[in-house]
């Protein structure tokens, strides 16, 4: 199950960032600080990125799912980041332009999760009541506890 990847250490709903880098040096900083990351993982989300954009964009929300190769995560996690304004963002797949202030950063330590994960992320940001009460949390206990139930029901 999912539920173990969140943690209310790994919220943050106020990043000051005014570009990708900036975000990736907060969250990434933080998520090693905070020993689920190894070193590198900064810029193991950089050259990710750059190659294979995760920008989504649903009929009611749009966030970015960043992620980096296993050898960079420590322990399995999901980070979630509001930022203070939106960020250029590039579009997964075709690689267009957007914009979001959402972010879920996807620590996967075994690779065949990841396909699994990414379905269920983009089933629960096809569900309208999810995504208003995902964007409506207003604290790292409320997003933590929307996301845990949210996810219990899923598989590993």
């Amino acid at each position: 199950m999912y539920e173990s990847m969140f943690d209310k250490d790994l919220v943050n709903l106020h990043v000051d960032a005014s570009n990708s880098t900036e975000l990736f040096e907060l969250v990434g900083q933080d998520a090693q600080d905070k020993g689920f990351a190894n070193p590198g993982y900064i810029a193991g989300l950089e050259r990710r990125e750059s190659k294979f954009p995760t920008g989504l964009i649903f009929p009611d929300i749009q966030l970015a799912l960043p992620h980096v190769d296993p050898e960079f995560v420590k322990q399995p996690f999901i980070y979630v980041a509001r930022t203070v304004r939106p960020l250029s963002w590039l579009q997964m797949g075709d690689s267009k332009p957007m914009d979001t202030d959402r972010f879920m950063f996807l620590g996967i330590k075994e690779p065949s999760k990841q396909v699994g994960l990414l379905s269920s992320i983009i089933a629960a940001f096809q569900d309208e009541n999810f995504v208003t009460t995902f964007k409506a949390a207003s604290s790292e206990n409320e997003m933590v506890n929307l996301l845990v139930k949210k996810f219990t029901q899923v598989p590993v």
